[in-house]
């Protein structure tokens, strides 16, 4: 089916008919262009334009594909319209210059710049990493960081953080694009890499050092050698690792003569 260009889009885009004008977020950047295969309609009253049938939104470099996609909006003082809140649903995906993110349905609150993926296989792929979630996926767009809640893991090679949350903190990665920088795990955390793995209750590992801090009742695993402590300090680029004793407490080990050193992935 020829995919419609209807003339509703020229309400949403140039605000010449009912006084609409879309504005995303801020106010500022360019229009949000909407396609769909079936129809457009707008809902005066309820104060929403629903898309349905293979939609495609895009705006300044983001782009959101949905089976159905909902923009709600308010009107000011002076009459004008601006969308507060997007909701997609059925095979959401959502790209930018600095991944691909994936979820069964997306709630966009234009006003605190927060996204929200839940349903279907959540997945999150940055220019390093594939992140994956259970519950949901939040993207924080205005303090540039996302929060997978569930099962959450972050993987890239032989290296993953895994955690019931995981806070991925993103930086300036260079022409537009964002990298992650830190990764924050909290409850039954998982650092890996290769065959050796520490385990414990909270962590945070450095993307650029590889150097990861994991505490609370710490299980470290080298091979068939075990460590335990209340912290460790893991350098994964320099195959070194330290094991803190808590207060009244020591640390142990347990390591099996004629063992194999096992050399951290790279």
């Amino acid at each position: 089916m020829k995919r419609a260009a209807l003339a509703v889009l020229a309400v949403l885009v140039s605000g010449s008919a009912a006084g609409f004008e879309l504005d995303l977020a801020t106010g500022t950047g360019g229009p949000f262009q909407i396609e769909a295969s079936r129809s457009i309609e707008w809902r005066r009253d309820e104060k929403v334009y629903i898309a349905e049938g293979d939609v495609r939104a895009e705006r300044d470099g983001l782009v959101l594909e949905a089976d159905i996609l909902s923009a709600y909006y308010r009107q000011d003082e002076a009459g004008k319209s601006r969308i507060e809140r997007i909701e997609a649903r059925g095979g959401v995906t959502i790209r930018s210059a600095d991944g691909t993110a994936n979820g069964g349905e997306a709630i966009y609150d234009l006003d605190k710049s927060l996204i929200v993926m839940r349903g279907g296989d959540l997945a999150l792929k940055t220019l390093e990493y594939r992140v994956t979630a259970r519950d949901s996926l939040e993207f924080h767009r205005g303090e540039s960081f996302a929060v997978a809640r569930g099962a959450a893991r972050a993987a890239r090679a032989e290296e993953s953080v895994s955690g019931d949350t995981l806070v991925v903190r993103f930086e300036d990665a260079g022409e537009g694009r964002l990298a992650a920088r830190r990764l924050e795990a909290f409850g039954k955390v998982e650092v890996r890499s290769g065959a050796d793995t520490v385990t414990g209750a909270r962590g945070f590992y450095d993307t650029k050092t590889q150097t990861a801090e994991v505490c609370g009742d710490v299980r470290l695993q080298q091979g068939p050698n075990r460590m335990a402590g209340e912290c460790a300090e893991v350098d994964l680029a320099r195959g070194r690792s330290r094991l803190v004793a808590g207060a009244g407490r020591r640390v142990s080990g347990l390591f099996e003569p004629g063992a194999a050193d096992v050399a951290p992935a790279r």
